[in-house]
């Protein structure tokens, strides 16, 4: 149910929210991956749109072994490097690639890093779910701050009906076939259409904010979140991945 009555003061609170909780969703889902890299071994970097991580070979005994047998040969052709020399590397390169390959278990890190990002994010959605349940019957009486920050943390989800709904404007009116949000990748791991994980994703994220915003917000606050919400989260994306975000990390 919706009422048509709009409350500019509060349209005006849940639009700076949306900006704020846009940037703080898409930094936070970050750190999930991180979270998973970092307990895997790896060593990750953090970007305003995104994260990276690699494994820091620089302190294996094998890998400074090869840097001091090369370097004195460095500006020379390799096909005239010493015999014993080469031997000495390929050695050493033989142990180092068995030592870290890329495999079936690079390929799992991979996956469960990946992962974590969308597990994150539903996760910090399952938390706000939680509170909001487990104050029921106070918000009854009156729907306070703790509250709003639940449905805050509730709608998280939304940023898997966001990534579905770019995709699908890029397949449809820029006839785009490579996605790289996490739930497609997450597809293409498991080795089954790219669609399945992020239309699972989808009906998840629908499931919850539907039910946040029609069930639980107060009729009278409902048009007004609407309409500030969607215009907030809209802007807060293009300032963050238009300008605030690159300026920041840079």
């Amino acid at each position: 149910m919706l009422r048509f009555n709009f409350l500019p003061r509060f349209s005006f609170i849940i639009f700076f929210c949306f900006i704020l909780f846009t940037v703080i969703g898409t930094l936070t889902h970050e750190f999930g991956h991180i979270a998973v890299a970092k307990h895997l071994g790896y060593e990750t970097t953090l970007s305003y749109g995104g994260m990276g991580y690699s494994q820091d070979f620089s302190q294996d005994e094998d890998v400074q072994g090869i840097k001091e047998i090369s370097e004195p040969y460095i500006n020379i052709d390799y096909e005239e490097w010493p015999e014993d020399v080469k031997l000495k590397l390929e050695a050493l390169d033989k142990i180092v690639m068995e030592r870290y390959p890329y495999n079936e278990t690079y390929k799992l890190h991979e996956l469960l890093i990946t992962v974590g990002g969308p597990a994150q994010t539903l996760l910090t959605s399952f938390i706000g779910l939680f509170i909001l349940f487990i104050r029921r019957k106070k918000r009854k009486d009156q729907f306070k701050l703790v509250d709003w920050l639940a449905v805050f943390m509730s709608l998280f989800a939304l940023r898997e009906v966001f990534n579905y709904a770019q995709a699908s404007y890029s397949a449809i009116c820029l006839s785009k076939s490579s996605f790289y949000a996490d739930e497609f990748k997450i597809s293409r791991y498991l080795g089954c259409n790219e669609w399945i994980i992020p239309t699972i994703s989808l009906i998840i994220g629908l499931t919850i904010s539907f039910y946040v915003i029609f069930k639980i917000i107060p009729i009278k606050y409902r048009f007004s979140f609407i309409v500030s919400g969607l215009v907030g989260g809209i802007l807060g994306f293009t300032i963050w991945f238009g300008f605030l975000g690159e300026m920041l990390f840079n």
